[in-house]
């Protein structure tokens, strides 16, 4: 640690939207475990935004929390804003990496290199090349960590299910159907997640890969995803309104697949049918189904009977033999429950030295499925994950482990997806 109290100190780089209004309002609580203590932001008006905001939240925590005044103006007291990515890093123990897809992996591995600790949004990077170098810099730094920040693996609800699996209460899994995505008219989605080059994909890489991501938790993390098979990936709507205005869509905003996760112990598998969408989910004989996190569509099917999680406030399970029985979720507003979680964990795997369960390699294999998902509507076929490797590997191979092969990859890619002159 940089300090002698065993706080963990922690830099937020990156510090729009997300940063501000999702991961700010955690660190108060994390008080006698972690401080945030410094912000980069490419804009430094944003960064010095950010802190501002910050001091207001720590002034009103002091007052909200006796026990922990002293704390919140010692935080206070040490907030700064850089100028450089460098210049933080001598200064922090563990970075919040909140920036666009576009720059997180590069972003982290600089700090892996310096022994600084890094959890990054999803999705973790825009290509497998990306992470995959990543992955590499991690074997080479074991007692540094990097972590995948996908809230959608610490929802109350995923996780309720995770364990509700582990009881057996529909036996062995045999399917999974999920939605993840917003409606059309939502106002979420911004111009630089419709960029191919700066998030990687479309409503694919956005909200896909938060429903693998949370998902494969939910299924057990033992398994492995094996094979992908593009049943439609398509623009539904090339023409919209983002951020207020007028947009030509050049990525997908609507994607059906279907994953082949297998157990590699016992053989067996487990069936994935995703939706993912900026169009509302049609799943089922349904107009329309809900695509949001906490009551996202979401239906298991095992060998002893069937599991709805689709309702936000309850997780019902009946079995082939006619018993029923209802887990009831607490309902949260938005996020705030997952988000907290994701940085409160990282934050206790830094102080105990203890490796996070979702880090870097399973990162890199949630971008493997979506892009083996890109990979197969190109070839019209089902891929497996280690073919689609093998293909963005000859990238590596033609322009080197860059940018350029990053690039090319995505171009090749995503070619389907834009608009025809």
């Amino acid at each position: 640690m940089k300090n002698p109290d065993n706080l963990v100190r922690v830099g937020g780089v990156g510090t729009g939207r997300i940063f501000q209004h999702a991961h700010l309002r955690t660190y108060p609580r994390l008080w006698d475990r972690a401080r945030l203590v410094g912000f980069y932001d490419v804009n430094r008006a944003r960064a010095q935004d950010a802190r501002d905001k910050y001091v207001t939240m720590l002034e009103d925590w002091a007052t909200a929390n006796p026990l922990a005044a002293e704390s919140a103006r010692a935080n206070i007291a040490e907030l700064r804003v850089f100028d450089s990515l460098n210049a933080l890093l001598e200064y922090v123990d563990l970075i919040d990496v909140c920036t666009h897809a576009k720059g997180r992996m590069e972003t982290a591995i600089k700090a892996l290199e310096k022994g600084v600790n890094a959890m990054v949004e999803k999705p973790m990077a825009r290509t497998w090349i990306e992470a995959d170098r990543a992955c590499r810099v991690a074997a080479a730094h074991p007692n540094v960590y990097l972590a995948l920040n996908d809230d959608n693996v610490y929802d109350p609800k995923y996780r309720a299910v995770h364990d509700l699996l582990l009881q057996g209460v529909i036996g062995n899994v045999q399917t999974l159907t999920a939605i993840r995505g917003s409606r059309l008219n939502a106002t979420s989605v911004l111009k630089s997640q419709a960029s191919a080059l700066d998030n990687g994909g479309g409503c694919l890489m956005d909200y896909g890969s938060h429903g693998l991501a949370g998902a494969w938790y939910a299924l057990g993390t033992h398994l492995k995803p094996v094979k992908v098979d593009a049943v439609q990936i398509a623009v539904l709507f090339r023409n919209r309104v983002l951020e207020g205005d007028p947009y030509v869509m050049e990525v997908d905003d609507n994607a059906r697949i279907k994953i082949l996760f297998e157990d590699p112990q016992t053989g067996r598998w487990v069936t994935m049918f995703l939706e993912t969408t900026w169009c509302g989910g049609h799943i089922g004989l349904d107009k329309e189904k809900n695509g949001g996190q906490n009551g996202g569509y979401l239906y298991l099917t095992g060998d002893q009977g069937v599991m709805n999680a689709t309702e936000r406030t309850k997780i019902v399970t009946t079995q082939w033999d006619g018993g029923e029985s209802t887990a009831l979720l607490k309902e949260y507003e938005g996020e705030t429950i997952s988000m907290a979680h994701e940085v409160e964990i990282m934050v206790d795997c830094v102080r105990n030295k203890r490796p996070p369960q979702i880090d870097v390699r399973y990162g890199a294999e949630v971008i493997a499925m979506v892009e083996s998902a890109y990979l197969s509507a190109l070839k019209k076929r089902p891929v497996t994950l280690d073919e689609f490797k093998e293909y963005a590997r000859g990238f590596v191979k033609k322009y080197g482990d860059n940018e350029q092969a990053e690039e090319a990859l995505l171009s090749e890619l995503l070619a389907p997806y834009k608009a025809k002159e």
